[in-house]
């Protein structure tokens, strides 16, 4: 007697959750429970009873085969990644699903170009870098070669076009977005929602001032551009290790309390880092109602294809192309300023010139970094804005460095076998040539 082999189920066994993940009737992967797998391998003609002379039924046979051949040890989406079985960091998962990525197609784009080019109006050369960053991340992503990139951090007035930019750029890289805030400030240690997204948007509204998650934001900035592998942790579950193909980028107001939610753009996160400053753009309707705002959208997602035929056929100029991300850093002067003037180091600088330089004549200052603490904490004047500033051992000796590599025309230093000496010069002092 001939029997019909029975059909094979394209079955994973997840062996941290102790589930099972097998395609539904749209090829979509779905999570199932063994008691709900069996009823499906029933369905399909196993038996669930063992024959004469076996120890297990069809049924069990199949689920260890799926337990001991086809385990995976991780089963999601994972950024950047299509769906299927993939090796990563030498262990095999399940991509449960794809992004979705727009293929360029020859056109015209007018009203995206006209929307960039008035975003961007208030230096032209903003517009080169924010195309590069658009094209290096698009052609990765694309491509499957992962590169790292930058954050994109857009500083404008209310309503210029700053979140319009951001649901773009979520079409652009494939179509999915998630917000990382509260875990890049340091809120939470869980993260794996973020791996489900290629564009991790952050908005001013969600974010702190407070110092301490700056620069615990700060670091994850640099975690996120430089680092290819992440580590993606669930709440109850076991972390693992991971490479997510991510961009970030934030939208925010322009005034000074609205750009102290950025951390100190110091020298190590210079250049990981492009800050663009935006202008009211120009749109193709009106998007008072909900019904213009969907007209500009199909406007522009018509226009989409042929926007990224454009950019992907243009030639990244060489004073804009940067060996590791693609495209060089750009940072807005106005608001580098602004971000600047809220640092610590800069704080620290004002102290200074209100203690130290406050006499008609004064002159150089000399000194340790312990003993300009000192000052500045039992001063009358500032001494309570000293205090909350300088609030952690070394804290004095750190901000100097900064502002050494900031001001080297007014801060020098001497090094010892025994110890460090600082030069403070008093404002207007750098314009006299020795």
């Amino acid at each position: 007697m001939i029997t019909t082999p029975l059909p094979r189920i394209p079955v994973y066994y997840d062996v941290c959750r102790k589930t099972y993940w097998l395609p539904d009737a749209e090829s979509k992967w779905i999570e199932l429970t063994e008691p709900s797998l069996k009823r499906q391998l029933r369905a399909h003609g196993y038996q669930s009873e063992p024959d004469r002379g076996k120890l297990v039924s069809e049924v069990e046979e199949e689920l260890n085969r799926y337990q001991m051949e086809q385990n995976v040890v991780f089963a999601g989406a994972v950024a950047g990644q299509p769906k299927g079985i993939i090796k990563m960091c030498q262990q095999r998962i399940l991509v449960t699903d794809s992004p979705l990525i727009i293929e360029p197609k020859d056109g015209d784009c007018p009203n995206l170009d006209r929307f960039f080019k008035t975003l961007f109006k208030d230096r032209p050369e903003q517009l080169y870098h924010f195309f590069g960053w658009l094209k290096v991340g698009y052609e990765s992503l694309r491509s499957g070669k992962h590169r790292p990139g930058q954050v994109l951090a857009i500083a404008g007035p209310k309503d210029c076009g700053k979140s319009l930019v951001q649901a773009i750029i979520t079409e652009v890289y494939g179509g999915r977005a998630a917000k990382p805030y509260r875990y890049m400030s340091g809120e939470t240690p869980f993260n794996s929602e973020l791996f489900g997204a290629e564009h991790l948007i952050i908005e001013d509204e969600f974010a702190s001032t407070d110092m301490r998650q700056r620069r615990h934001f700060g670091a994850r900035i640099k975690d996120f551009t430089v680092n290819q592998i992440q580590s993606h942790h669930g709440k109850g579950r076991q972390a693992i290790s991971l490479i997510p193909f991510w961009r970030v980028s934030i939208s925010l107001n322009d005034e000074p309390e609205n750009l102290a939610i950025l951390p100190p753009i110091d020298e190590s996160l210079s250049d990981k880092i492009i800050l663009l400053k935006a202008s009211k753009a120009e749109l193709p309707g009106e998007t008072q109602t909900l019904e213009g705002r969907d007209r500009v959208w199909k406007i522009f997602m018509d226009e989409l294809p042929a926007f990224l035929h454009s950019i992907t056929k243009q030639a990244m100029q060489p004073e804009y192309h940067s060996e590791r991300f693609g495209v060089t850093h750009y940072h807005h002067p106005d608001l580098l300023t602004s971000i600047d003037g809220m640092s610590p180091e800069q704080r620290l600088m004002e102290l200074i010139d209100t203690e130290l330089f406050n006499s008609p004549a004064p002159g150089t200052w000399k000194g340790t970094a312990e003993r300009l603490e000192s000052i500045l904490t039992s001063s009358m004047d500032v001494g309570y804005m000293a205090k909350k500033l300088l609030n952690w051992p070394t804290a004095t000796g750190t901000y100097l460095a900064r502002l050494l590599n900031k001001h080297p025309e007014r801060i020098k230093q001497n090094r010892t076998k025994a110890r460090r000496l600082w030069e403070i010069r008093p404002p207007g002092a750098e314009l006299v040539t020795e």
